[in-house]
């Protein structure tokens, strides 16, 4: 049985090459000769046609305002239209292939949240709707784990039933809390 396609996580993986030179822009990496080039296609392809629309639409247009607007949507346009050159010509160095988590990684996770200041909460807190979805993705055995461990290590019962299953009180509907009483 595989695992469930949600409960996967992205790794990526490059092709090294010995010449490539790769740099970090804006938390991507990228190689610096094919940055370089679409760095120059843009400029190149965008100061061109705004300088050519300016020309035109000062000849054009009578309120010189107004063709400077106008050649600046061109030259926008211009740029948008190199970086999808750029893109169709220059491919992407990265082969993005995903791997299952595994039940380590999902627990540290939980354990980091557990961590916070507000914690994880209980089982019980959530809708059923959510349960089910935490069951389909195979993380629901993972959080009741935990939430045993939090209930052993405080000395705290389990509640067992989720929160839309626990037997309806007496006491006037107005009183209970509508979020499963967290603040």
């Amino acid at each position: 049985m595989s695992p469930p396609q949600s409960a996967t996580t992205p790794t990526t993986t490059t092709e090294p090459t010995e010449q490539q030179t790769y740099l970090e822009v804006w938390g991507d990496t990228v190689n610096g000769r094919h940055l370089a080039i679409s760095v120059a296609v843009g400029s190149v392809v965008g100061a061109s046609a705004l300088l050519a629309a300016q020309a035109l639409f000062e000849r054009v247009v009578s309120e010189p305002s107004l063709a400077q607007a106008y050649s600046l949507l061109v030259g926008i346009a211009a740029c948008l239209l190199a970086g999808v050159v750029c893109g169709i010509f220059i491919k992407p160095k990265r082969i993005v292939a995903l791997a299952a988590a595994d039940a380590e990684s999902i627990d540290g996770v939980i354990t980091m949240m557990s961590e916070q200041r507000q914690g994880l909460g209980t089982l019980a807190d959530i809708p059923e709707q959510s349960q089910q979805e935490l069951r389909e993705l195979g993380l629901y055995d993972h959080f009741a784990a935990a939430e045993a461990e939090h209930a052993r290590v405080s000395n705290t019962p389990v509640s067992k039933a989720p929160a839309s299953k626990a037997p309806a009180s007496k006491a006037p509907a107005s009183k209970a809390p509508k979020d499963g009483g967290l603040a």
